[in-house]
């Protein structure tokens, strides 16, 4: 299986040039400035595209997927979207989950601690993919201010559930893929630090 990988694209989808692949999985930050207009153009230009499957979950800037949930999914035709929800395609289980620790005070924030441990909790052992917006501790969260602002349980909860592959973003100067063990570490962020969309998709092939 081919994936491809996006993420904080931020409405600068349409200067994208995506390669080919089974399933194209955009780790959040759709929107730029997080209305229900900016969801239904994403979703017409997913309608677009070659992958057999879509795979997206929300990000601190899709509001509408926080704060009018019903109306957002419904806009969001063309993908599976994922909330504390997985799906199965191929044989491959996948895993999607938008919380984050607290960052300013954007959508999906969650306290460090018990509250992004609850979370973390739901992902099913044998998950092979799983996909957030914040990255681990250590992997991909590096700031330009030389902070790092991951997710010490997120990452005890990828070793827990044995999975292959970790899809993220949200810190977009922390773009490209670290390897720990057998297990893949892929912050995908499209748009650098200056909301510039000039990083590349990461492919990964599995199996």
């Amino acid at each position: 299986m081919r994936i491809v990988c996006i993420s904080d694209t931020h409405m600068f989808h349409d200067a994208l040039d995506l390669p080919e692949g089974d399933v194209l999985v955009h780790a959040g930050d759709l929107c730029g400035y997080g209305t229900l207009e900016e969801v239904a153009a994403f979703d017409a230009w997913l309608a677009t595209l070659p992958h057999a499957h879509r795979i997206v979950i929300a990000g601190n800037h899709d509001w509408p997927f926080q704060r009018t949930p019903e109306e957002a999914r419904a806009t969001l035709r063309h993908a599976i979207y994922l909330q504390d929800s997985g799906v199965e395609i191929e044989g491959v289980r996948f895993w999607g989950s938008p919380w984050q620790p607290e960052f300013l005070d954007w959508a999906f924030n969650l306290p460090r601690g018990a509250p992004l441990v609850e979370k973390w909790a739901l992902i099913p052992e044998g998950t092979d993919v799983v996909i957030t917006h914040g990255p681990p501790f250590g992997y991909g969260d590096l700031c330009d201010n030389g902070q790092r602002v991951g997710c010490e349980d997120l990452l005890a909860a990828l070793e827990r559930v044995g999975a292959c592959l970790h899809v993220s973003g949200h810190i977009h100067e922390g773009h490209g893929a670290r390897c720990v063990g057998g297990l893949l570490l892929v912050n995908a962020s499209i748009c650098t630090s200056r909301y510039r969309p000039e990083n590349p998709p990461v492919v990964v092939n599995l199996g």
